[in-house]
């Protein structure tokens, strides 16, 4: 062999080996992967219309196979046809086996020797090549799971606010039916002090029904004593320090003394935020807020 022909074949060698680095570099599936590899190997052969080139992967794990086939058959009876084998490199591609062969069809016809080198380095581009679509083929399924697990989330989700408004509108309307005309005969004027007061008490037994049912909410918050929680309410519903002294009998310096103490425990250093509209947050007197 002239030193041209050495030149050639050489030529054809790299051709191959970048064909499959670029096969490699667009993460092919298995099956274009031993498509490519059977193509390549073919081509890069000395005698190419005489090669043969037969790609068997399976994957031991998933129990999926592969298989390619590129130039001409044996013969039938053929023997002595030169023949090179090499097997995928098990440490490297991830749960895949399997080999490449290559024959020709001739037995006159004999592999160079740096052609079994070709076939040695393309297998470790394989092996590469299967591990990577080992890894997306885990990383789709991840992403799949992922992805019901979130559809399952929503819907969770969704089926919770809808029984948070099922109950919301069935609390009101019991407000409305039940509870509100009892706080309202409990403000008639019209009627003795007994009745009034008998109303009273049966507004309060109807609230703590209700309450009990609604079972263990929230504990609102423990550093407050009964009687700031009590101020507390009175100035959420906008009532003056004077008006909660004449209200409760006490003196309008211990309302402030309180109002002062509920600031404190709520973590309100700053004096511009109004009280009454902070408490009026659904979630004041259960967490307190930050420092200002």
């Amino acid at each position: 062999m002239t030193h041209q022909d050495l030149l050639r074949e050489r030529e054809k060698e790299l051709a191959c080996i970048y064909s499959i680095c670029l096969l490699a570099a667009n993460a092919p599936e298995p099956e274009a992967a031993a498509e490519g590899i059977a193509r390549a190997l073919c081509a890069a052969m000395q005698h190419e219309a005489k090669a043969s080139c037969s790609v068997e992967f399976r994957n031991a794990d998933s129990g999926a196979t592969v298989s390619a086939r590129r130039g001409g058959a044996l013969p039938p009876g053929a023997t002595g046809c030169a023949t090179m084998e090499a097997d995928l490199p098990e440490e490297e591609s991830l749960g895949w086996r399997g080999s490449v062969r290559v024959s020709y069809t001739d037995p006159s016809l004999a592999f160079l020797p740096q052609e079994r080198t070709l076939l040695d380095s393309i297998l470790v581009i394989a092996a590469s090549v299967l591990r990577t679509s080992s890894l997306i083929a885990r990383l789709r399924s991840a992403s799949e799971d992922l992805s019901a697990k979130n559809i399952a989330l929503r819907e969770i989700l969704s089926m919770i606010e809808d029984e948070k408004r099922r109950m919301a509108l069935a609390f009101r309307e019991k407000l409305a039916v039940e509870i509100l005309p009892l706080a309202e005969r409990s403000r008639d004027q019209g009627l003795s002090p007994e009745r009034r007061s008998a109303y009273q008490d049966l507004l309060v037994e109807e609230l703590g029904r209700n309450l009990a049912a609604l079972g263990p909410g929230p504990e609102l918050c423990p550093s407050l004593s009964p009687r700031e929680r009590e101020i507390a309410v009175q100035v959420r519903n906008g009532r003056t320090s004077k008006e909660i002294a004449e209200l409760l009998g006490i003196a309008e310096a211990t309302v402030e003394r309180h109002r002062h103490n509920i600031r404190r425990k709520l973590r309100v250093g700053d004096r511009s935020v109004n009280l009454a509209s902070l408490l009026g947050t659904e979630a004041s007197l259960q967490e307190s807020p930050r420092q200002e």
